[in-house]
């Protein structure tokens, strides 16, 4: 069994290089409480722009993701979908882990391919290509898949024609055939999790168990607004804020 919820809180700072083992960093609470914040990651790095740390804390992620994912894979029986592209590859790839993207910010198909987006139906799927070169490390397999609610209409609800198209990619090294069973498995399996307009603003790409899930981590990770004013606390006391 797996933990269904892991925390973990990482410092990430641009600009210097660390090899040091640093202690977890404990931010009291307030008010003769006795929890604590816990950092207990540090993360470096010596490039110092703006989006450096942001970055470290990212790739942090989904280094984590992608070690779940391995230990999840290991059951031939159970798909595991990833949220967002699979940009960090394990040392073994794991052949059923499907990258979600819900966000078409790049056009991967051209001319008469770029086509065949517009006129999915719900459930249809655009045939397998792949992204990348051959040889190249970051090559996957993908393809287009329209998702959602038999129930709802798009157009009647002022949608734009892409409305519902997500990406599905899987790892270069997944053979042809299996890739096309499990992007044909992914037709009926995706959109019974889609989410409705009424309840996600990101309706239908985002889907149910994913919303569910941000909102359970959001809970575990404590308020935004909170957690700033008690770091600015600490930080003040500490002598590193002017």
């Amino acid at each position: 069994m797996y933990p269904i919820i892991l925390v973990k809180r990482a410092i990430a700072i641009g600009g210097i290089s660390h090899s040091e083992t640093i202690p977890p960093t404990r931010v009291p609470c307030p008010l003769g409480s006795g929890a604590e914040i816990i950092y207990s990651t540090y993360i470096t790095d010596a490039e110092s722009e703006p989006q450096k740390p942001i970055a470290l804390v990212q790739k942090a992620m989904r280094e984590e993701e992608a070690k779940l994912a391995v230990k999840l894979a290991i059951d031939p029986d159970v798909l595991v979908v990833r949220d967002g592209p699979l940009l960090h590859k394990p040392y073994k790839a794991p052949e059923s882990t499907l990258g979600y993207v819900k966000t078409m910010g790049k056009a991967y198909l051209t001319g008469d391919s770029a086509k065949l987006l517009w006129e999915l139906q719900l459930g249809e799927r655009t045939p397998i290509f792949s992204i990348g070169k051959q040889k190249s490390p970051k090559r996957h397999w993908s393809s287009y898949l329209r998702s959602g609610q038999p129930q709802i209409d798009h157009k009647q609800l002022g949608y734009h024609d892409l409305h519902g198209i997500v990406r599905l990619d899987l790892y270069g090294e997944v053979p042809l055939n299996k890739a096309t069973e499990i992007a044909d498995r992914s037709t009926y399996l995706i959109p019974q999790y889609a989410s409705h307009p009424s309840r996600d603003p990101r309706a239908p790409q985002n889907l149910t168990p994913v919303g569910g899930l941000e909102k359970e981590l959001g809970r575990h990770m404590g308020d935004k607004g909170v957690i700033e004013r008690r770091l600015r606390t600490f930080l003040a006391r500490e002598g590193v804020m002017k």
